[in-house]
């Protein structure tokens, strides 16, 4: 934890997960109509050989689900936001939130997003998440968004104050080097 960055899923990461996956108790059909149970828990191949919509799932084996599952997509947004130089837990937890809807693999799915997020353009990633074609919104919104528009938008929300606290920063080491260089300058007249 020397970035300051938790290593392990916070409380935050799993409340927020709690929040916008629920949690139910038997198997059900998600959006995709895929056999999933507990907390977004998407079931293996083995499971389904095991469990049939409408099955109930014991306490143990949910909450077994969630920490296993929980734990891959928090360590997939750590190494996402390594790669990406972002040491910041609030993105790493977006990251992780993205990871767990639609799999470490989502950067091949939305490459636009991550191209962005590559280039340091937040703003562009997320109209990449929410639209078809950023530069042309009228022509849709993506999937994604059409199907889960609040897990859109709370990503969408963390790359844009995420951008904008980049923003900030370069702003506040601006007005620093201008208030310097004003001071520079009457000094080197002054030499010279």
């Amino acid at each position: 934890m020397s970035n300051g960055l938790s290593k392990e899923p916070t409380q935050n990461f799993m409340e927020h997960l709690k929040k916008r996956e629920g949690f139910k108790e038997n198997v059900y059909l998600d959006t995709l109509d895929k056999p999933t149970a507990g907390t977004g828990h998407l079931l293996t191949a083995e499971e389904n050989a095991l469990y049939k919509v409408g099955d109930k799932i014991s306490p143990e084996i949910t909450s077994q689900w969630l920490k296993k599952d929980s734990s891959r997509a928090y360590s997939a947004g750590l190494s996402q936001a390594k790669e990406l130089g972002i040491e910041d837990q609030g993105m790493v937890e977006a990251l992780g939130s993205v990871n767990f809807q639609l799999g470490t693999g989502w950067r091949d799915k939305f490459k636009g997003t991550w191209s962005a997020m590559q280039s340091g353009d937040f703003n562009l990633a997320a109209s990449e998440a929410q639209f078809v074609d950023p530069s042309d919104p009228s022509k849709g919104t993506s999937k994604w968004m059409q199907q889960t528009p609040t897990r859109v938008q709370d990503f969408t929300s963390a790359l844009r104050g995420y951008g904008e606290s980049l923003q900030k920063k370069t702003s506040g080491a601006d007005i620093a080097m201008d208030a310097m260089s004003k001071i520079d300058n009457p000094l080197r007249q002054m030499i010279n």
